[in-house]
């Protein structure tokens, strides 16, 4: 039985909740499955099959240098440097049977030493040599240059690889004793190389 309508009273309105737009609700169990699937993200499901990406993770702080991990990787190569200047006296001073000073590149500086390392090796491989005479104890500059140039050009006819070639600049302004060496090991090693193919 209906209950009577008083006099003046409207009809009764509608339930709350159809007056309500009717959107879809995720159910607990896609949002949990979004939670859990990837720690990082959050992909709630969204209208029209798309789906967005909250990001949740704060952005990670940059971090920094370990100061000591620094000083003891600059250690380590300070240290292969000095071995490969030692390695690098070695090879001169037990083949040309000479004392070579204290300061190296001054010693490689105008060609001569390496000139006569590679005619060692390889005899008439620098065809001329310009060495200091009593007179003129040091040699010009053109003069070095052209020493360090024919004895690179010998390094080349003896098989050593480009990117084991110092420069020229390395030798002339004592700035690249570890290229240095890396060269003359590598022509040491392509001369010994040659040598056993050959006996």
């Amino acid at each position: 039985v209906k209950a009577p309508i008083r006099p003046g009273l409207s009809t009764p309105p509608p339930p709350v909740q159809s007056l309500l737009p009717s959107f879809p609700l995720p159910s607990f169990s896609t949002v949990t499955q979004g939670l859990t699937g990837d720690r990082d993200t959050f992909t709630p499901p969204a209208e029209g099959g798309m789906q967005s990406s909250v990001f949740l993770r704060t952005p990670k702080s940059m971090e920094s240098v370990d100061p000591q991990f620094t000083i003891r990787r600059k250690m380590e190569q300070m240290r292969e440097e000095l071995e490969l200047m030692d390695q690098l006296r070695e090879i001169i001073e037990s083949r040309l049977k000479v004392v070579l000073s204290d300061d190296l590149g001054a010693s490689l500086m105008d060609g001569v030493v390496l000139c006569h390392l590679v005619n060692h090796l390889r005899p008439r491989s620098v065809g001329s040599i310009h060495i200091p005479s009593p007179a003129v104890p040091k040699l010009s500059m053109a003069k070095c240059r052209r020493n360090v140039e024919n004895f690179l050009d010998a390094c080349r006819k003896l098989g050593v690889p480009e990117e084991k070639l110092c420069l020229p600049h390395h030798i002339l302004e004592e700035k690249g004793l570890v290229k240095i060496s890396i060269t003359v090991q590598a022509l040491v090693d392509e001369a010994t190389t040659k040598q056993a193919l050959f006996t």
